[in-house]
């Protein structure tokens, strides 16, 4: 009885910290992306069009050079070369 009562409650937390963890993750993520991925378009001065396709190249580029990553990895990376580059 006493180890049953002790998987419920593990099971019951695990459920619980997964779901805080997407749901924090979610939210955070794609705000940050955007305005890193905003910052690259401050930085490069084109057309969003063109600088849309500029940082999909440098994205992809960049994935061949270091695989698994966040995309929020490649952006700063981007605003870092750019930055140095200057």
């Amino acid at each position: 009885m006493d180890l049953l009562l002790i998987a419920l409650i593990i099971v019951v937390v695990l459920v619980a910290l997964n779901y805080f963890r997407k749901k924090g993750g979610v939210s955070v993520k794609p705000k940050k992306s955007r305005n890193l991925r905003q910052e690259v378009h401050r930085q490069l001065k084109l057309p969003p069009d063109e600088a849309d396709k500029v940082i999909e190249r440098h994205i992809d580029r960049l994935k061949e050079r270091y695989p698994d990553r966040s995309e929020e990895w490649y952006l700063g990376k981007i605003i870092h070369d750019l930055e140095r580059d200057r």
